[in-house]
C-alpha cells in the first residue's frame, strides 16, 4: 500500500475511533443527567402546626393537605431580603393563575409586630390574591419549632435571620424542593416542579 493510501486510511481510522468516543462521552453524561419527569425527592414530612393567618383564622397543616403549596418565611419590616421575595412570590402565583389549588403560605418571623391587620396590608401591597394566599403569624416559639424543625430552616437563636428560600410542599405535607426566592433560575425550576406535583 502507497503511503497516500496510508495516510488517508489513517486519517479516516483516527476521526472513526474519535466519533466512537465522542458518542460514548455523550450517551454517558446522558445517562447521568436526569430526566424531567423524574419524581422529586420527599425530603421531610412537615409536623403538625396551627397558626394566625391574615383573615384572623387559624391554619393548619390538616387545611393544606390535598394541595400544592409554597412557604417562605418574611417579616413585614425587612429592610434586606423580604420584599424582593414577595415580588417573587407574586410572579410565581401570577405564571401558576391557571392552577387555583396551588397555594402560597408566608409566615412571619416577627409576630409582634406582624398581626393579621398588618399582614393583610402587607400582603395587599403586593397584590396577593387572599383565596390563594396566606401570611401566617402565630406564637414566636410555634413559629421557630415549624421554621426549624419542621422545614429545617431558620435559627432559633436569631428568627430575623431567616432563610431565601421557597418550601414546595406536596399534597401529602411532604417538603419536595427548596428554591432560592431571590434567583430567577431556581424559580423557573420551582415552577417547573410544582407542574411535575399537581400531576401526582
Amino acid at each position: 500500500m502507497s503511503f497516500k493510501a496510508l495516510f488517508i486510511t489513517g486519517i479516516v481510522l483516527f476521526v472513526l475511533l474519535s466519533a466512537s468516543i465522542l458518542g460514548l462521552l455523550l450517551l454517558s453524561g446522558a445517562a447521568k443527567k436526569p430526566a424531567a419527569t423524574d419524581a422529586l425527592p420527599v425530603l421531610y414530612p412537615l409536623p403538625a402546626f396551627s397558626l394566625t393567618s391574615d383573615k384572623n383564622a387559624p391554619l393548619r397543616k390538616v387545611d393544606m393537605l390535598g394541595k400544592v403549596w409554597i412557604a417562605d418565611f418574611i417579616f413585614t419590616s425587612c429592610g434586606g431580603p423580604c420584599p424582593e421575595m414577595t415580588r417573587s412570590m407574586a410572579r410565581v402565583a401570577e405564571r401558576l393563575a391557571l392552577y387555583p389549588e396551588v397555594r402560597f403560605v408566608s409566615v412571619s418571623v416577627d409576630p409582634d409586630t406582624d398581626t393579621p391587620d398588618v399582614l393583610s396590608a402587607y400582603g395587599a401591597k403586593f397584590g396577593a390574591d387572599p383565596e390563594r394566599w396566606d401570611f401566617l403569624t402565630g406564637a414566636l416559639e410555634d413559629i421557630q419549632t415549624l421554621a426549624v424543625e419542621g422545614f429545617k430552616i431558620g435559627s432559633v437563636e436569631d428568627p430575623v435571620i431567616h432563610s431565601t428560600k421557597f418550601c414546595l410542599v406536596d399534597k401529602a405535607g411532604q417538603i419536595r424542593g427548596y428554591f432560592t426566592g431571590t434567583d430567577e433560575v431556581e424559580i423557573d425550576a420551582l415552577v417547573a416542579a410544582v407542574h411535575q406535583l399537581i400531576k401526582e
